[in-house]
């Protein structure tokens, strides 16, 4: 309905938030019974920016206001708190199975146990830069860190594991 207050009337704000299905419950339930309303969305208007990179201000920048006519606010109030005592519809969150597993299911069988050696040293830094590559590529590995690291893959990621090794190990570019 969208209208102003009647002669003599003035509005009062009902509610202001960022919820868009209560704002257009209020909307339908006020259409419904016939409450005039002004509707505004907060944050439309055209102020130029403040030179301030950071304002706080005490108003919201987005979302929505609803106001009505003073003589209405009463029937309004009690629409709103039926709407605002309502359960959330469609929030429930599917039931998962409650046994996780402990490995993440992995596509290819060969990948299941890493038993390819690539790198073995006591660096961390280059066993962690190493693994980072490793992960970069997409590249499932195994690490073994007792008395220095060991970097384990599948036989199917062998050779692209291996050039990465001697990439950053001899600081050469790809072949």
């Amino acid at each position: 309905m969208a209208t102003g207050a009647r002669p003599q009337e003035s509005l009062i704000v009902l509610w202001a938030g960022e919820d868009p299905a209560v704002h257009s419950k209020l909307l339908e339930s006020f259409n419904a019974v016939g409450i005039p309303y002004k509707d505004l969305s907060i944050g439309d208007d055209e102020v130029a920016p403040a030179a301030d990179p950071l304002p706080i201000e005490a108003r919201a920048r987005f979302g929505f206001e609803i106001a009505v006519p003073s003589g209405d606010i009463t029937a309004a109030r009690q629409i709103l708190e039926k709407i605002l005592d309502q359960e959330p519809e469609d929030l429930e969150i599917p039931a998962q199975d409650s046994s996780p597993s402990a490995e993440p299911p992995l596509t290819v069988e060969t990948e299941l146990h890493p038993s390819v050696e690539v790198w073995s040293g006591t660096d961390d830094r280059i066993a962690q830069f190493l693994t980072a590559a490793l992960e970069e590529n997409q590249i499932p590995m195994h690490l073994e860190t007792a008395g220095g690291t060991r970097i384990f893959v599948s036989g199917e990621h062998e050779a692209r594991a291996r050039e990465i090794v001697r990439e950053v190990t001899e600081a050469e570019p790809p072949r």
